[in-house]
């Protein structure tokens, strides 16, 4: 150590002895205290930054200054800084699923590292009062003030203190000390705006000491401004200095960092691409550089270039030490290949995953890793292999509830499509709710776990009875024999032993009728005690006459404890009410049955009166079976083939026409018009006073506001949930209404706005159906066209985006936004002003005023349309119908509608700009009555 600082003095007084090579040094002096005075013990004692112009700065004393001011100071306080940033990066949690922040930590973060980063601006603070100004570390110790404020997001004191070095460390010649010559267009500068000031260090400067830092403060300076939202400030701060020519080179990936930023927070990805590339070399580390690299890719991806981001994707994978970010670059760099058509590309990218799920080192990631292998496999599609990749992710995970929830609801997405409805159930009722990741899709899945569970209910209730009533109709024997066999199974799997006596019905299955023995008696038959038949069967009364019957179950004594203490021993008065008005909840809460001959017999439907109740549940069950077919999973032909089914089986049943009714409304949905009129004749006949029939023959769907308002309010409730875009709410009041009110008036108009849905959620084919069953349905409705023209629309839908992603678009230099001269200003209440007309049209009334308001009528108007709670789908869509109605109906009048938003939830659409208010008003009173 003693030898290094001999060393050191050496090169700094060789450092002080070389001509040339001082800065111009401030000739500016602190008050430390300000206004306030010292405390009195030190009154007397001058600090070392007042005496910076009374002392000359000798050799010894330059050399002393800088080392204890870099050595205790600076150092210090550098490390500290760099500390903070460091764990505000460890406590930082990216989620590569989504675009990436801009930077490994938020300023959230830092900032409740304040005692760290007050001890910084503390440290520095005094390593400059106590000091020569003249010393090479104090405008360091400035910069370093500067980020600490930044850091602490105290972005005015950040700012000013950027602004101090820049307007008082501008290095002068010998006289010059105006500190507001900070620039210049000289020729040296070859005319060119200047603001940085030229580094011109020797190697033995570049050793020993740190570069001026006042044009790192420009560059902090421009980022603070950006976080204080100032992007013209900073843009033209940036912009100069891109320019600059006497910004060294050091500094140029860290301006391109900035630039990058800037852009990045007005989400203008493509330019913050370009500028990110150039400041990769400016990241801290291998990892910020490979997360950067990430970013990167990730913003080429949005602006579709797809090569690049596929390249910086294979770069941020392969130098990465993160394995999540390593495991989603892979995934991405996968989906870039799908636009290749190469299927052997996806095949390459899923081996690499499965070969990383193999390895120790991504143990803990193997869930995510199968979960993207299964993401890619759906890309190609191979449904098959998505599945086990998926099911190997449920096996393996162990993260947070959202990756645990992702693979399961894959399966279950997966198993719905296919009808598997019953393993679909058990699926989304694996996902753990809530689950901020699932946000979007809470309403469906709540949806589909609630019909799902009432659909598994009713056909396992099915399978069921129908079992029993396969059974019951079997030969004496044969079923004595089966169920025999079937008692044996099941006591088998509870772990019970089988004795030839229990399948006859004896309720104690040790029981042989001996009497109890003596443990320790001598037997002649030589049997283990445990096994002696006698003992067994006092143990089992002596158990049953304690604890009564036990279900095979763990924990049994705290659960019978704890039902015991809820119940605190009282017996329930209303149990009596609930064993003859719930069977169904009472069968729910009472214990099961033991496992006996008799009990499994006791189910069959052997009489006539226990087959009836079985067929009764059958019949219901299916009846519920179809409806949740029709009405809440959209299934129309399972629905109607479970409608057909009943029908074959219960011909007498027909529920006062229901059947018929689900019949009808089914084949209307399926576009198949001859079997629904078939049925429809058949309820018209058979139920013709029916409420079944009132609804399908219901005069009022052609009139609803006048002869059913029940049905309009209901679908009028419902136009406005898809107008304000609560699609999924939407959805299921439509369900429950169709089912209720069937085909109506109102019918056309939601299957063509349910079809707008479906096309936002990219459900084509969903879409298409709808429409073709609105063309099929409702041939005169003046819908039809509109439906056929979509048709064909999203038939080439690919082929459309392709081209407009491909078409190079020129934006104008400026907005062509048309501002009126004077917007009219009406009071509070309504006025009535007289209105006369001369021969020239013009309105001749006096201008009324209100204060500094004035409406004058013969300005040009504007007639404004306000959209209140409007799903921007359907604002583009009025858009656009007024558009047409202005061409059809004011052509060669230079008419333009454009929207604006007013609030969260209310738009504008402005039609501009008619010469006077009459011009204005003959327009509105025109609309309105079209």
């Amino acid at each position: 150590m003693l030898k290094r600082t001999i060393q050191g003095v050496l090169v700094l007084s060789v450092l002080l002895l070389l001509p040339g090579m001082s800065w111009a040094q401030p000739t500016w002096t602190l008050e430390p205290f300000g206004k306030e005075k010292k405390p009195k013990e030190f009154e007397e004692r001058t600090l070392g930054s007042e005496r910076t112009a009374e002392k000359k700065f000798t050799v010894p004393r330059h050399f002393i200054q800088n080392t204890i001011t870099h050595y205790n100071y600076y150092f210090n306080a550098n490390n500290k800084v760099n500390n903070v940033v460091d764990r505000a990066k460890i406590s930082n949690k990216d989620d590569y699923s989504k675009l990436l922040p801009f930077y490994p930590y938020t300023l959230d973060n830092t900032s409740k590292q304040k005692t760290d980063l007050d001890s910084v601006i503390y440290t520095c603070t005094a390593g400059i009062l106590i000091h020569d100004l003249r010393n090479d570390w104090i405008d360091n110790l400035y910069l370093l003030i500067g980020k600490a404020y930044y850091f602490k997001k105290d972005f005015d004191s950040a700012a000013m203190t950027f602004q101090f070095i820049n307007y008082n460390l501008f290095p002068r010649l010998k006289g010059e000390d105006d500190p507001r010559i900070v620039g210049t267009n000289s020729a040296s500068a070859n005319g060119t705006i200047s603001i940085a000031n030229r580094e011109k260090r020797n190697l033995i400067q570049r050793i020993v000491s740190l570069p001026p830092s006042r044009n790192d403060a420009l560059i902090w300076l421009a980022r603070t401004q950006i976080e204080q939202n100032e992007f013209g400030e900073s843009g033209s701060l940036i912009n100069t200095l891109q320019n600059d020519p006497n910004l060294p080179k050091r500094l140029r990936d860290d301006l391109d960092e900035v630039a990058a930023y800037w852009f990045f927070r007005q989400a203008d990805y493509d330019s913050s691409a370009d500028h990110l590339q150039k400041a990769l070399t400016a990241a801290d580390n291998k990892q910020d550089k490979s997360r950067w690299m990430f970013l990167l890719a990730q913003l080429y991806e949005m602006n579709h270039q797809y090569d690049k981001a596929s390249k910086y994707y294979n770069k941020a994978a392969v130098q990465t030490v993160d394995p999540m970010l390593e495991i989603y670059a892979r995934l991405n760099e996968a989906k870039m290949l799908k636009g290749t058509g190469n299927p052997k590309d996806l095949d390459r990218s899923i081996n690499n995953l499965a070969g990383m799920a193999r390895k120790d080192k991504y143990e803990n990631f193997r869930d995510i890793i199968y979960y993207s292998a299964g993401q890619l496999s759906l890309q190609k599609p191979d449904t098959t292999q998505a599945i086990t990749f998926f099911r190997n992710s449920t096996k393996y995970s162990d993260h947070s509830t959202k990756y645990r929830n992702k693979p399961f609801l894959q399966l279950a997405d997966i198993a719905f499509s296919q009808r598997y409805y019953v393993q679909a159930a058990a699926l989304y009722d694996s996902l753990q709710l809530p689950d901020t990741s699932l946000a979007e899709r809470i309403t469906q899945i709540e949806s589909r776990k609630n019909a799902l569970t009432r659909l598994v209910d009713a056909i396992t209730k099915i399978d069921r009875e129908d079992s029993l009533q396969h059974i019951a109709t079997m030969p004496s024997a044969d079923r004595d024999a089966f169920i025999k066999k079937l008692l044996k199974k099941l006591l088998k799997e509870k772990g019970l032993k089988d004795e030839d006596n229990y399948a006859g019905g004896n309720s104690n299955p040790f029981n042989n009728n001996n009497q109890p023995g003596d443990l320790f008696a001598n037997n002649a038959k030589g049997e283990w005690y445990f096994n002696n038949s006698a003992m067994k069967s006092k143990g089992f009364n002596d158990f049953k006459s304690i604890w009564g019957n036990r279900i095979n179950v763990d924990n049994w004594r705290r659960k019978g404890a704890m039902g015991i203490a809820n119940n605190n021993g009282i017996p329930n008065p209303n149990d009596a009410k609930n064993k003859q008005g719930n069977p169904d909840k009472n069968a729910k809460n009472a214990q099961p049955a033991e496992l006996t001959f008799d009990n499994m017999v006791k189910d069959l439907p052997l009489t006539p009166e226990k087959l009836a109740q079985s067929n009764d549940t059958i019949a219901t069950n299916m009846l519920n079976l179809a409806r949740i077919y029709q009405g809440e999973l959209d299934e129309f032909q399972l629905a109607a083939d479970t409608y057909e089914a009943y029908l074959k089986r219960f011909p007498n049943r027909l529920m006062n026409g229901d059947v018929y009714l689900g019949l009808y409304y089914c084949y209307t949905k399926l576009g198949d018009n001859t079997k629904a009129n078939h049925y429809k004749n058949l309820l018209n006949t058979g139920f013709k006073n029916s409420r079944a029939a009132q609804i399908v023959n219901n005069p009022a769907s052609l009139n609803p506001k006048t002869k059913d308002p029940g049905a309009t309010k209901l679908y009028e409730h419902i136009y406005n949930l898809f107008i304000e875009g609560d699609f999924d709410k939407a959805l299921a009041e439509k369900k429950k209404a169709d089912s209720l009110f069937g085909v109506n008036y109102w019918s056309p108009q939601l299957l063509y706005i349910e079809a707008l849905y479906q096309v936002r959620q990219r459900n084509d084919s969903m879409a298409i159906s709808g429409l073709e069953v609105l063309m099929n349905t409702y041939p005169a409705s003046p819908l039809k066209i509109k439906a056929q023209t979509m048709i064909d629309v999203l038939k080439r839908r690919k082929e459309i985006e392709t081209y407009l992603t491909n078409l190079q678009i020129t934006r104008d230099t400026v907005d062509n936004i048309v501002i009126p001269a004077e917007i009219p200003i009406v009071n509070n209440k309504p006025v009535n002003i007289p209105v006369t007309k001369d021969s020239a049209r013009k309105l001749v009334v006096p201008p009324l005023t209100n204060g500094v308001y004035t409406m004058t009528l013969n300005t040009p108007h504007l007639v404004i349309m306000v959209l209140d709670k409007v799903d921007p789908v359907y604002v583009n869509e009025a858009k656009n119908a007024f558009s047409r109605y202005n061409t059809e109906n004011y052509y060669g009048q230079p008419l333009s509608i454009s929207k604006d938003i007013l609030d969260a939830d209310h738009n504008l659409l402005i039609t501009s700009s008619f010469a006077d208010a009459a011009t204005a008003m003959e327009y509105y009173n025109k609309i309105k009555k079209s």
